[in-house]
């Protein structure tokens, strides 16, 4: 989902033509958007939708509808479903992506997650929701929303394979940072200092905060450059008092 205007200037406002007709406004942004992947022409698509949908409901237009009435919106409407299947498919593609950076960045050979059916049936209410009626906060709300749908189970999933992993590992995502982390936060032993392998396995709130940090990461986007210091960061708040962290 591309989360709000771009300012790309290449899609303006419907053509006059189409300006009182808010079916065909919208059928026209999903041509330019599938066209030219046009963040523009996808809100331009929102707003006719949004259109479109009170004008057929009247005067119930500024209440949310129930999942039945959807349903019938759909039929009545079939570019305001289109609507919806877009802007899934366009974030599920992103989710995706962010899902094999994180997985190809801990050098895990399985395939990573997709969306689970009830989490795409929920993103397809989201969606729907969001331009019946619109909301004018839609680009500030709707992005993060759809983004979390997956983001803790999925960091529930790695967390579980980082717990069955190597030192190896820890020493590879965490490169210059590892030495200061290990020396801080591995357990010690009456002879010697453990690893972190070993605080990962043996520690549920080491897990715990590692789960928080790697959801936190995805719903915000799956920004690569930042997993370092996510990763140091639940390390940091699994094993200092809250005081101090």
């Amino acid at each position: 989902m591309s989360g709000g205007p771009s300012g790309n200037e290449g899609f303006g406002p419907p053509e006059r033509s189409e300006a009182g007709h808010p079916v065909l406004a919208l059928r026209a942004a999903l041509d330019r958007y599938e066209s030219a992947r046009s963040p523009r022409a996808l809100d331009v698509a929102f707003a006719a939708a949004a259109a479109a949908v009170a004008d057929l409901r009247g005067a119930r237009a500024n209440e949310p509808p129930d999942v039945s009435e959807l349903r019938i919106l759909f039929e009545r409407v079939p570019e305001y479903e289109r609507l919806v299947e877009v802007s899934v498919a366009e974030t599920e593609r992103s989710v995706e992506a962010a899902g094999a950076r994180l997985w190809g960045w801990f050098g895990l050979a399985g395939e990573p997650p997709r969306w689970n059916e009830g989490e795409r049936a929920r993103a397809r209410l989201l969606v729907a929701c969001a331009c019946a009626p619109l909301d004018s906060q839609v680009a500030v709300w709707l992005g993060p929303r759809l983004l979390r749908l997956a983001a803790d189970r999925w960091a529930g999933l790695l967390v579980g394979e980082l717990r069955r992993a190597d030192e190896d590992l820890w020493r590879r995502v965490l490169g210059e940072r590892y030495e200061s982390v290990w020396r801080r936060f591995a357990p010690r032993g009456r002879w010697r200092t453990r690893e972190l392998a070993d605080l990962m396995a043996g520690d549920d709130d080491v897990a715990g905060a590692m789960q928080r940090q790697l959801s936190r990461w995805l719903a915000e986007g799956g920004h690569v450059e930042r997993l370092p210091e996510q990763v140091e960061a639940a390390f940091v708040h699994a094993r200092t008092p809250d005081r101090l962290a």
